[in-house]
């Protein structure tokens, strides 16, 4: 797990309690608040959905969306007691559509609400609004699940009027809604699962007054970070290989001290690799360098400088601390097997899959060459630490590459 991802847990963790508790202290301390906090969730989701249309994240926006209705449906539609069949059948309905739903969305292309291809996210959301429309008119359907719903509800319904196979149904799609972002990674995948977690707190708590306004405000605040947070993977984490970028770096390097020392690497004879066996495969070995890269101890940051060339940072070391730290990466990377078709992909599709059958894979060795600078008189900049790195590693690849060179000590 990424340390974003740790981050917005924790967040997630501490705003939980604070939706349970708010709506009491609101209404035993201050009963005046009580319109504000009603009206929270929209100001949190409107700023979320406002923000996933900067960043043109398509999928995040129709989960704010769809948060926003399932909040207003709560506010014109559920304000009376679940005693009433009515309103009981579509506090069920809600939360056994609202999880689906998100699902749904997160499974459909990734286009925005204007765009004429989220035409398909837009026909399931109204598309659910009208079912729901429908099924609330069937006074005998609204009977029949009253009946049916009561006697499996929780043993503690003064706290919870929620039957236990409602929030095991909602609990299913949160861990389907998380094992996805594991799998995939995609910022709407993250965000299904907290509708999902939201609509288990208000069916958990719905007997609580306030409790839809407190949970929705902060799922509104958490989306908010989620969009935030994809915003500065945009602008900071490399697209390919997934580590901070030139711009990370150019952030670091200002807020470097006095001491530090930086590497300078690229992979040998990248070009040629590309010309013999595709730029696809040159990504894959790009993404493969990247992730070995970041192994390496000691404490260092690395960023992708640009093509093949990356920049590995330490704070507060001299280049003697890290040279260890640098050799065991160099050396583990030398080591990696990594094998890629010979002759590259088949035109024929048939034959391509028959080769691909029996293996034919040819091993090659990734090496990199290393040019290692520190900050010194001679270079009290770190443009002028990288420049002294770059001259180090060109004399790495003159000694013959898959080699280590320090910068000359002034």
């Amino acid at each position: 797990m990424s340390v974003s991802d740790r981050t917005l847990l924790v967040l997630l963790l501490l705003l939980c309690p604070a939706a349970l508790w708010l709506p009491g202290l609101t209404v035993m301390y201050y009963p005046e608040q009580v319109f504000l906090l009603q009206r929270l969730p929209w100001v949190t989701l409107a700023a979320a959905l406002l923000l996933s249309q900067v960043y043109q994240q398509g999928r995040l926006s129709f989960l704010v969306i769809l948060s926003s209705l399932m909040y207003g449906l709560i506010q014109l539609r559920l304000q009376s007691s679940l005693s009433v069949p009515q309103t009981e059948l579509e506090f069920w309905l809600m939360g056994l559509l609202g999880p689906a739903i998100a699902l749904g969305l997160v499974a459909l292309p990734d286009q925005g609400p204007f765009h004429r291809k989220g035409w398909l996210a837009w026909a399931l959301l109204l598309g659910s609004l009208a079912l729901l429309a429908g099924l609330t008119q069937a006074t005998e359907l609204s009977l029949a699940l009253h009946e049916w719903m009561r006697p499996r509800a929780f043993l503690f319904w003064q706290m919870s009027p929620a039957p236990l196979l409602l929030v095991l149904w909602q609990l299913m799609f949160a861990c389907a809604a998380w094992l996805l972002y594991l799998y995939r990674g995609h910022s709407g995948d993250m965000a299904a699962m907290l509708i999902c977690a939201s609509l288990m707190l208000v069916a958990l708590g719905f007997a609580r007054p306030l409790i839809a306004a407190s949970v929705f405000a902060a799922l509104g605040i958490v989306l908010f970070v989620l969009v935030l947070q994809h915003g500065h993977q945009i602008a900071f984490l490399d697209d390919l290989t997934g580590i901070p970028g030139r711009r990370a770096l150019n952030l670091a390097l200002q807020r470097l001290g006095r001491r530090y020392t930086l590497a300078m690497t690229d992979i040998d004879h990248f070009k040629s690799f590309n010309d013999t066996y595709g730029h696809d495969v040159g990504d894959e070995v790009l993404k493969l360098v990247a992730a070995r890269l970041s192994r390496v101890r000691g404490g260092a940051q690395v960023y992708r400088y640009g093509g093949e060339e990356f920049t590995i940072v330490f704070a507060g070391k001299q280049p003697k601390q890290c040279k260890a730290y640098l050799e065991a990466i160099r050396q583990d990377i030398a080591e990696y097997p990594f094998s890629v078709r010979a002759h590259g992909r088949d035109e024929d599709s048939e034959r391509g899959r028959r080769k691909r059958g029996k293996g034919g894979g040819e091993s090659v060795q990734i090496t990199l060459s290393f040019g290692v600078a520190c900050r010194s008189s001679a270079a009290p900049v770190p443009e002028r630490v990288i420049k002294a790195a770059d001259t180090a590693l060109y004399a790495a690849k003159k000694a013959g590459r898959n080699c280590i060179r320090m910068a000359r000590a002034s």
